[in-house]
């Protein structure tokens, strides 16, 4: 596992990267074009174009908080690039979400395309980086994530020295004891506040990411107070500190503090003197930033007051101001800068000017807050942009003695019960794969795997009780293409489940939409079936397009749209993930029942003839577990004739072998998959495009 982003000072992070592949470095040159009976390829091989990995993941809180609850998105693309774009976000391949469990952890087996090197877990919980790119290992994928609370100096030492300074100085130079790392880490950082998970979703359910605070919400009420008022008695001070909770945002921000005598409101900016002005985090980026400042949940800083022992008198009113992308970091052991003529925003939103452009335009207020009864809290959160979440920047306050704050008029930190669900997806969320078929078996035929076209995807939900089940599944097949003389059928099965755990089986998918090309089909369990479950898909797919040759090439071929035949199956009890990971579609040869085509080494149902088993080119044994991978007689043994790919590709033109349209391909079986992972994708020299149909499906 490699982490790209946090300073190896705040975080550790335990690497896994022994034994990885680099994505798309072992690509040989193509040989001259191999006839496919000629490939030597290994006995066992299954041509499978994916991996079952492990995936181990266990992230605490800055104090070895357990971080429970904290969910992920594991995608195979890099979301850097897109953090603040929600639209292209949802455009990345997903294969599942995670929720850790209480003691931060998860586990579960993953199923990949084989080339893909790395993972990247996109969190959808704050307080932690926005993602983590993690390298497949000898024991595959493994984040362990831990921030580590850097030295402090001692209240005593801290003291000394502002009281040191203050006396040689004067007030007004009370700020020049506070400085910072070039990348503005604090090195005045006192005892860490430590932040509770729960504490952490309550307030991400409040104000999500991405989800602009409405127009007339009680949050952006102009009575609800944004400043601190300390409610003192005479003579009695108060010690306020502030928690760094979370930054959202690509922004270098500055967040700072002032205070001013509470009957003595600045009328403007101008109006606070900067003896009463303080920085608190010199820099807010957040950890997908370049430069990142390194601050993470609980970081805390306590402020300085106006008392020789840097309390706070009674009368005082103490606000905040974040000055926007001002931070400009510099070389390392040079503390970075702080540019002040930036756009302000105060916590007093008669001090800002108002927004013009996007949600913001004509607001002037900036920041919102929330009392958390459950951590005694007061939380500050900023808008620094346009978009209106007020979830750029969050913060909360600590202070002693209790008293000193009247919470009453805060609105408080709703408890939201979490309602989303966790989903496990193949290939991937809003990717569908391709099933290619040849349907002469048990005899040999062209390979050119275009017999019958398919494009897949399937969605598991996950068991709220057990991460490792699935409770609904999800099917979505379209018939794309054929260019065989026999009107095929097609079939799914999932193994080991059994009819009697089929709950319902329903032609909507999760959203409640029929997708269905024909919306009246409806889909049900396949008797005769006690060990697995098999869904009837559709017979006669020359039927359904309307010819033998559709979305191929050759004489009498036809353009039409693909046929969508979605439906979804609960099942009670759950169904094992692994199941989910050896869910086998398969081809009904000219609707025969007895005949079935799987993919390499995927056993078929019961419906299956056996006595074909070894017939032809067929060298299937049912002792040797071996299924559907050809015998010596006409070819040099072990071709297939069914290959699923973990994407859309395009399929060889009639006639056209798949060792001549993907000449990679060769390479790749005959080396037992140990080279040319990626043989099938957009890569140069992977494709040969005059042999390939470019289908509209």
């Amino acid at each position: 596992m490699k982490f790209r982003i946090l300073s190896p000072v705040l975080v550790s992070v335990v690497l896994f990267s022994l034994g990885c592949k680099k994505e798309q470095q072992d690509n040989q040159e193509p040989t001259a074009e191999v006839d496919f009976r000629s490939m030597k390829v290994a006995d066992g091989f299954d041509y499978s174009n994916t991996l079952t990995q492990n995936l181990k993941v266990d992230v605490q809180l800055l104090g070895n908080i357990p971080y429970d609850g904290a969910e992920f998105d594991v995608c195979l693309d890099n979301p850097v690039d897109y953090l603040d774009q929600p639209a292209e976000l949802n455009k990345l391949r997903v294969v599942r979400s995670i929720k850790l469990d209480s003691k931060g952890h998860f586990e579960t087996e993953l199923k990949v395309p084989s080339h893909i090197s790395k993972i990247y877990l996109l969190s959808k919980s704050v307080g932690i980086p926005e993602y983590f790119e993690v390298e497949r290992g000898s024991q595959g994928y493994q984040l362990d994530y831990n921030p580590s609370q850097p030295t402090k100096k001692t209240s005593s030492a801290y003291n000394f020295i502002y009281t040191n300074a203050l006396k040689a100085a004067g007030p007004a130079d009370v700020q020049a004891v506070r400085s910072w790392s070039n990348v503005g880490f604090p090195d005045y950082l006192t005892t860490p506040q430590y932040v509770n998970p729960s504490f952490l979703q309550r307030f991400k359910a409040a104000l999500p990411k991405g989800v602009p605070v409405p127009v007339g919400s009680n949050y952006l009420d102009s009575s609800i107070p944004r400043t601190i008022v300390l409610d003192l008695k005479p003579n009695q001070t108060a010690n306020v500190s502030i928690t760094f909770m979370f930054a959202n945002s690509s922004n270098k921000n500055t967040l700072g503090y002032y205070w001013h005598p509470t009957n003595a409101k600045p009328a403007s900016p101008a109006a606070i003197p900067s003896t009463n002005k303080g920085y608190i985090f010199p820099s807010t980026s957040r950890t997908a930033t370049t430069n990142y400042s390194g601050l993470v949940a609980g970081n805390t800083v306590e402020l300085i007051g106006p008392n020789a022992d840097g309390s706070f008198p009674p009368n005082t009113t103490i606000g905040f101001f974040l000055i926007s992308n001002s931070f400009t970091p510099t070389a390392v052991g040079t503390p970075g800068t702080i540019n002040t003529s930036r756009t302000t925003y105060y916590s007093d939103y008669n001090l800002n000017t108002a927004g013009s452009t996007g949600y913001m335009a004509g607001k002037k207020e900036r920041m919102v807050t929330l009392y958390d009864e459950a951590t005694n809290k007061i939380v500050w959160s900023i808008e620094d942009g346009t978009d209106g979440d007020y979830s750029d920047i969050a913060f909360f306050a600590s202070w002693n003695p209790n008293e000193a704050i009247d919470i009453r008029n805060f609105p408080k930190l709703p408890t939201v019960p979490r309602t989303d669900s966790d989903y496990v997806f193949y290939p991937a969320k809003n990717v569908k794969g391709t099933l290619l078929f040849e349907d002469c078996w048990p005899r040999l035929a062209d390979f050119d795997m275009n017999d019958m076209v398919v494009h897949h995807n399937y969605t598991g939900l996950i068991d709220q009780v057990e991460q490792n089940k699935i409770s609904e599944v999800n099917f979505t097949f379209d018939l794309a293409s054929i260019s065989a003389q026999q009107n095929n059928g097609f079939a799914v099965m999932v193994p080991n489940a059994t009819p009697g755990q089929v709950a319902i089986v329903t032609n909507v998918n999760f959203d409640g939409a029929n997708i269905n090309s024909n919306k009246s089909i409806n889909y049900s369990v396949e008797s005769g079936h006690t060990s697995d479950v098999v869904i009837k898909v559709f017979d006669g797919a020359t039927t359904i397009l309307g010819g033998n040759n559709v979305n191929n090439t050759g004489a009498g071929s036809t353009t039409r749209a693909a046929e969508t035949f979605s439906f979804t199956v609960k099942f009670n009890p759950a169904i094992p993930l692994a199941d989910f990971n050896k869910i086998s579609p398969f081809l009904i040869p000219r609707g025969n029942r007895n005949y079935e085509i799987h993919l390499a080494n995927r056993k078929p149902s019961v419906k299956v003839n056996r006595a074909l088993f070894g017939t032809d080119d067929d060298n299937s044994s049912v002792a040797a577990n071996r299924y559907y991978l050809s015998n010596t007689k006409n070819s040099a043994g072990n071709i297939t004739w069914a290959i699923d790919v973990p994407e859309k590709i395009p399929y060889p033109k009639s006639g056209q072998s798949m060792t001549a349209a993907y000449p990679r391909f060769v390479q790749w079986a005959t080396s037992g998959a140990t080279t040319n992972l990626n043989w099938y994708t957009n890569s140069a020299g992977n494709r040969i495009l005059d042999k390939l149909t470019d289908s509209p499906n």
